[in-house]
C-alpha cells in the first residue's frame, strides 16, 4: 500500500511537532516471536533494539541543535538497516508482525523528515548543515533506495520514503541557496602583506 495521500498529511503533522511525538515501535522480532527465541533471533532482537534506541537519541540531538551529529548518526543507522534488512526481518510483508515492521520503517522515515524540518536550527556553526552535506545525503538516499528497490521497499509504508526525503532535501537546498551569505572569493593561502616581503627577499637572494 502506497503511503502517500491522506497518510502523508497525517505523517507531516507528526513531523512538524516536537520529537516527543515520534516514538520507536516495539521490535518486530519481539512482537512476532511469542516463543522462546533462538540465539540468532535474540541477536536480531538486540540489534533492532539498539537501532531504535539510537533513533530516539537522534531525535534528542535534533531537539538540542546538534544537527550534523544527528544526520551522521541517522545515516549510519539507515545504512545498517538497508544493508541488513533481510537479516533484520524488515525486507517483506510476509510472516507475522507486519504492523510492527511498518512501524519500524515509519519511525526511521519520520526521523529523517523531522531532522530536515529542523535543519536550520543548529546550535553552533560547527553543527550547521551546509550545501555539500545536503548533496551527500541526497546521493545516499538514492543509493539506499536503489538497494531496497529489489525488495519493493521504496515509497511504500513498508520501506524507505525516498520521494518524501528527497523532497525535504530539495527544500533545504533551496533555502540554503536563498539565505546563504555572499562571500567574496579569495585566493587561498595568499597574504597580501607578505607578498611584498617575499618579493623583496627574492630580489635580495638574486643579488
Amino acid at each position: 500500500m502506497d503511503h502517500h495521500g491522506q497518510a502523508i498529511i497525517e505523517e507531516q503533522d507528526q513531523v512538524d511537532s516536537d520529537a516527543s511525538t515520534i516514538s520507536c515501535p516495539p521490535s518486530p522480532v519481539i512482537a512476532a516471536a511469542g516463543h522462546e527465541q533462538s540465539a540468532e533471533e535474540q541477536g536480531v532482537t538486540d540489534e533492532l533494539a539498539s537501532i531504535q534506541e539510537e533513533l530516539q537519541t537522534v531525535l534528542e540531538y535534533v531537539d538540542h541543535g546538534m544537527l550534523l551529529k544527528s544526520f551522521d548518526t541517522l545515516s549510519r543507522l539507515t545504512d545498517i538497516v538497508v544493508t541488513n534488512c533481510e537479516k533484520l526481518g524488515l525486507a517483506s510483508d510476509g510472516g507475522g508482525a507486519v504492523e510492527q515492521k511498518a512501524g519500524f520503517w515509519t519511525g526511521l522515515n519520520n526521523c529523517w523528515l523531522f531532522a530536515f524540518s529542523h535543519y536550520g536550527n543548529a546550535r553552533s556553526d560547527d553543527q550547521r548543515i551546509r550545501e555539500h552535506h545536503l548533496h551527500h545525503l541526497h546521493n545516499n538516499v538514492k543509493a539506499w533506495a536503489d538497494a531496497l528497490e529489489k525488495y519493493g521497499l521504496v515509497n511504500y509504508e513498508l520501506g524507505l520514503w525516498e520521494q518524501d526525503i528527497l523532497e525535504a532535501i530539495e527544500v533545504c537546498l533551496i533555502n540554503t541557496s536563498v539565505f546563504a551569505p555572499s562571500i567574496k572569493p579569495t585566493t587561498v593561502g595568499a597574504d597580501p602583506e607578505n607578498e611584498d616581503e617575499d618579493d623583496g627577499d627574492g630580489e635580495d637572494s638574486d643579488d
